[in-house]
């Protein structure tokens, strides 16, 4: 998900929901939830007063955001009457009141991720919802919408009929372009990358670009990060679990708020291991610190507090 500037003093990636309606070969998640606990409106409330400040809510990770909740809880709608900006990561099966939000709401809502799952799309038989879905979010945002898809081996057989069908259904219609994005758990075959190559080439016009996930990369050459996680960056489990990061265990067990219980970090952690996606996520905000090496003394350097570019996630 490419993130954007935020003003929002605490950024929260936010597992919102046990649910996914989908059963994707390439799946992160293991398995796949269905019918696990979400976050209700009240655990997000608690968290936002016991915080005590503005929040940008990235919700993405396990299951599907819309999947959740029923329409007429209107879980989005009355976060986005408070002081939060959001970014959604979702499937494109269910939008529930999204079409119908205030224009004034609608403008928290920073960025949207939509991916699709064309051969689960297929199976069951979903790819005119999907299809109507995107054309709506397509209509309702100018650059805060990414198109994805995922080139898996594993879906191999369906990667050209998938493409076409999105030329066809979505960017025909409406112009938008897809961005390719390579399965980050199953590298390409000498193979495999030539036929995305073949693909890419034949589909150039509705192909924005083609993504690999390099997280690390982004930390190359540096000794040390001053990371806001569990002071001002958090991970939200659907099960109410609150983490600093998820990759450093010390970071992690920092409340629940299904049992109404918080306690965020006082200051940052200096951390020699940033590589991970939520590294990036912090980077991409403008929020990560970075610890220079002195050149005439043996003190650290100043902070810089440095961005990065967007990435589309799955």
């Amino acid at each position: 998900m490419a993130l954007v500037d935020t003003s929002c003093g605490a950024i929260v990636f936010c597992s919102s929901s046990g649910h996914c309606q989908l059963d994707c070969s390439y799946c992160i998640v293991n398995p796949v939830i269905k019918r696990n606990p979400s976050l209700t409106y009240e655990d997000l409330d608690f968290f936002m007063r016991a915080v005590g400040t503005s929040v940008f809510f990235i919700f993405s990770g396990k299951g599907d955001f819309f999947a959740g909740y029923s329409k007429k809880e209107r879980l989005l709608g009355r976060l986005l009457e408070r002081d939060v900006e959001v970014a959604l990561d979702v499937n494109g099966l269910l939008l529930h009141e999204y079409p119908e939000l205030p224009e004034a709401a609608r403008r928290k809502v920073r960025h949207v991720n939509l991916t699709m799952h064309y051969e689960q799309l297929r199976r069951k038989n979903a790819r005119e919802l999907w299809a109507g879905n995107a054309r709506t979010l397509v209509g309702l945002h100018e650059g805060l919408l990414n198109l994805n898809t995922i080139l898996s081996p594993l879906e191999r057989g369906t990667w050209e009929e998938s493409l076409a069908f999105f030329e066809r259904e979505v960017f025909g219609p409406t112009g938008r372009k897809l961005v390719l994005v390579t399965d980050c758990d199953r590298p390409f075959s000498d193979d495999e990358r030539a036929e995305h190559d073949r693909l890419r080439e034949r589909f150039a016009p509705m192909i924005e670009s083609s993504y690999s996930a390099d997280f690390a990369g982004a930390f190359a050459g540096r000794e040390a990060v001053l990371c806001p996680a569990g002071q001002s960056y958090f991970r939200i489990w659907n099960d109410g679990r609150v983490e600093g990061c998820p990759w450093v265990g010390e970071l992690g067990g920092l409340g629940n708020l299904k049992e109404r219980r918080f306690e965020p970090r006082p200051a940052p952690f200096r951390c020699t291991t940033p590589r991970f996606c939520d590294c990036y996520d912090i980077l991409q905000l403008g929020r990560m610190g970075f610890e220079e090496p002195a050149v005439d003394a043996p003190a650290a350097g100043p902070l810089d507090a440095v961005g990065g570019p967007g990435s589309p996630r799955a």
